[in-house]
């Protein structure tokens, strides 16, 4: 046993070496998140939300240079980006080679206690996968720190009962988002206080200023601290704001299991010690839970009464609903274990208590995707596992007895660090239980608030659009940001389901070019917004639906050259100003450049998103009700639910079927390809295949669709004529693993008599095995793989005539001429 001891020592002593993080010293690889006033200043930062937590990782995880499994890639991330408790010495000066942040406060020597425990390096970490901000971003995720420096823009962010402030203010109010002033601009504000105004009587001026060796001159003066500090390490999800150390600590924890005796950890002669020779602490306790609870017994135990209460849970705000960059702490004492933490600690542990499982289960398995797993309806891999059960959870997964055995260990472990006392082990003991229960009395009733799941989870339609977005840049980008964040962040903007083009629609050139990355929109800011629309913001309808066209014929020949057989749905969202307008004219020619699109064209669907009055738009758009939503200025409460009116709206838009024969001319070519898609449990999809592709006046060889799963899988297979939605019950429907359909139109006249098909296909089984062979094409480990082929599809346009094609392109350059 003394041989493992020692061999368990010096393992521990040979990974601190190249521990960086567990050093009192500003990490090397941080410090160019520190050493610039750009990148300090969260003005500037990524929004610290889920979804960019998610995109970052899996940005990683996609890059050429990651060869990583998910243990190596946890560990590795902690050790690369988690420092705990790094602050602003604010009585440094500026000096060639002086950074004035160092972790110098109380959050610094758990996370280096957790990081002796999960042994590892991040010395193969693919720093040159992601950019500055985002590494910089994944640091500021998941370091715990509270900035007590006051700000000067409390009167605003604070929401405190005790209002008082030490010394007057006179700052406007602030409307809207809240945003933190510089260094610079809290410099001014207090020089202004500090002047005395016109007509103030200062009984001080009739004394001579006292002189430098003046004792009262001598005295310290204790920076002013702010009654709402600022909490850093924190994530806003739907379901409460968390902690994401913890998150992350927690699984690198799981995957790299290490229960040490507190013996080996602090004092050896606690060998000795009946009571504490056999103490041993479990790193996933000591970074979840069990860690933030020995912080309140050290800090709070020796401060309070044994009648008093132990205060945990501090809540907080963000300082937008939409750009989430600034997490104010409602009060400033008894920080020490925050309601994110809460939240980041209990869910950490749940996560650390199933991961091993289904890691071994499924080698594969990506970080991202437990994160998107867990923070959603569906959970990781069954309703039972995910954020919005956490406190149903909190009996099985931290029973009382082995939290408060787990609590006890770890303050053993910190108080030699933390504790400005001397305490007993036998009060420790005492005060862990004490911690625990309070723990035990605060998560059942004070969680209440957070956002609930429901019970059983309905069969879903999740949304995959290729959608262009033509914009006003009569828009300022102030106003015009949040409507467009809310819109992207709810169409679930990735590399599985859909991406996104931002257009300047006075003169159609492109703002952001098509991505599947949120983080591509984060990083647009005001100053890159007002380089590109500078002598060139506007609204043309006309100019946009030209630009439009083309983009399509080419969208079109670019599938038929790489033989797609299937795609997103393709939505064109329309975003004037409230200044925007049409002229008698220019509607015109829309209306006849629409009617073209449509016919060549057909899986566009044009929708309108805009301030006020829908009318003006109305004779554009094909059901003017549903296809127009409007919503107010400034309103972002109003404006969400519009959004999200808006989002419902694009998911009856059905996914494409293509037939890869035609391309933009509807030229037959090659053969029709199949398409190969992938469905979650409960999901279903929607598709839709336009009569261009089978529209037929022969009776012979018939066009036919085939849907065949893979394993075996049952798919529920329905099809119809007429759009079929989630509840619909009028469609023919078939369970089968295997099916095929003959599509026809019965006695046609014109290509637009004939309906399109439609077509969904829902999964019954739980099963994974075909996403095991494909991590890369699979969102999740546990979705299932199906094929859609065709044969005998036709390449149909009623706009393709060549009588009528140089007629209309004639009025066409004829009206673009006498415009401009």
């Amino acid at each position: 046993m003394r041989v493992i001891a020692f061999l368990i020592g010096i393992g521990i002593f040979s990974c601190v070496q190249t521990q960086e993080n567990a050093l009192r010293k500003l990490s090397s690889g941080l410090v160019e998140c520190y050493n610039s006033s750009f990148v300090v200043l969260k003005d500037n930062h990524l929004p610290y939300t889920m979804d960019t937590f998610i995109a970052i990782l899996r940005k990683i995880e996609d890059s050429p240079s990651f060869n990583m499994d998910l243990r190596q890639f946890t560990v590795s991330l902690l050790h690369r980006f988690r420092q705990d408790g790094i602050i602003e010495n604010t009585e440094s000066k500026p000096a060639l080679g002086v950074i004035p942040y160092a972790p110098n406060s109380f959050q610094f020597y758990k996370n280096a206690a957790i990081l002796k425990l999960i042994q590892g390096n991040a010395l193969h970490f693919p720093n040159s996968s992601i950019s500055l901000l985002e590494r910089c971003a994944l640091h500021f995720i998941l370091s715990s720190t509270i900035d007590f420096k006051e700000r000067g823009d409390e009167p605003t962010t604070c929401q405190t009962q005790n209002s008082q402030y030490r010394w007057k203010r006179n700052i406007d109010k602030g409307t809207g988002d809240v945003e933190t002033l510089s260094p610079e601009e809290l410099e001014i504000i207090k020089n202004k206080n500090n002047e005395s105004k016109e007509g103030d009587f200062d009984p001080n001026s009739f004394y001579p200023v006292l002189p430098p060796n003046h004792p009262e001159n001598a005295q310290y003066k204790q920076p002013m601290t702010s009654k709402c500090p600022l909490e850093s390490g924190v994530i806003h999800t739907k379901w409460g704001t968390v902690a994401g150390g913890a998150l992350l600590a927690g699984i690198a924890a799981a995957l790299q299991p290490e229960k040490i005796r507190i013996s080996d950890l602090v004092f050896r002669n606690w060998r000795l010690n009946e009571n504490l020779s056999d103490v041993r602490v479990d790193n996933k306790w000591l970074a979840t839970l069990a860690g933030d609870l020995a912080e309140v017994v050290i800090r709070q135990g020796p401060s309070k009464n044994l009648d008093e209460r132990f205060q945990i849970g501090i809540e907080g705000h963000w300082n937008s609903t939409v750009s989430q960059k600034y997490y104010f702490l409602n009060e400033d004492e008894n920080v020490e274990f925050t309601a994110a933490e809460v939240r980041g600690d209990l869910d950490g542990l749940i996560l650390a208590n199933t991961v091993m499982t289904w890691y071994q289960s499924i080698p594969s398995l990506k970080l991202s995707q437990i994160f998107e797993m867990y923070y959603s309806d569906r959970g990781l891999f069954n309703v039972s596992t995910r954020a919005c059960d956490r406190r149903a959870l909190l009996i099985s997964v931290a029973p009382n007895d082995t939290t408060s055995a787990q609590v006890y260990a770890a303050s053993l472990a910190l108080e030699k660090d933390i504790s400005t006392v001397s305490m007993s082990p036998t009060l420790i003991n005492s005060l862990s239980v004490k911690a625990t229960n309070e723990l035990f009395n605060f998560i059942p009733s004070s969680l209440n608030n957070d956002l609930r799941c429901d019970a059983n989870l309905r069969p879903f339609n999740r949304l995959a659009v290729d959608l262009t977005i033509f914009i006003d840049t009569n828009w300022k980008f102030p106003a015009i940001q949040p409507i467009l964040t809310l819109l992207l962040e709810n169409c679930e903007i990735n590399k599985y389901t859909s991406n996104f083009t931002l257009i300047n629609a006075f003169d159609g050139n492109v703002l952001i070019n098509s991505s599947n990355n949120i983080l591509d929109f984060y990083s647009f800011n005001e100053t890159q917004y007002s380089s590109l629309t500078m002598f060139k913001n506007g609204f043309d309808l006309p100019k946009s639906l030209e630009v439009l066209k083309t983009r399509e014929e080419q969208k079109l020949n670019s599938e038929w050259e790489s033989k797609i057989g299937g795609q997103r749905s393709e939505i064109v969202l329309i975003l004037p100003s409230a200044t925007a307008s049409i002229s008698d004219s220019d509607k015109t020619f829309c209306l006849d450049r629409l009617k073209t699109l449509r016919e060549t064209v057909p899986d566009a669907t044009l929708l309108f998103l805009t301030p006020g009055s829908k009318d003006k738009w109305a004779e554009t758009t094909v059901d003017s009700i549903n296809d127009i939503v409007s919503f107010s200025n400034g309103n972002t409460k109003e404006n969400s639910a519009q959004i999200i009116n808006l989002v419902n709206r694009m998911k009856q838009v059905p996914r494409r079927l293509i037939n890869t024969q035609c391309g933009a001319s509807y030229t037959s070519s090659g053969n029709s390809e199949s398409y190969t898609n992938y469905l979650e449990p409960s999901g279903i999809t929607f598709y839709r295949l336009h009569p261009n592709y089978f529209y037929k006046t022969e009776e012979e060889n018939l066009p036919t669709i085939k849907i065949q799963s893979y394993s075996g899988t049952r798919l529920t297979i329905c099809t119809s004529r007429d759009p079929i939605n989630i509840n619909a019950t009028s469609s023919n429907c078939v369970t089968t693993d295997t099916h095929s359909e003959t599509i026809y139109c019965p006695d046609p006249t014109y290509i637009h008599e004939c309906k399109p098909f439609y077509l969904s296909i829902a999964a019954n089984d739980h099963s994974y095995s075909s996403c095991n062979a494909e991590p890369e094409r699979c969102r999740y480990p546990d979705m299932t793989k199906y094929t859609i082929s065709y044969e005998n599809l036709v390449c149909v346009s009623s706009a393709s005539s060549a009588i009528i094609s140089p007629i209309v392109y004639f009025i066409t350059i004829m009206y673009i001429y006498t415009r401009h």
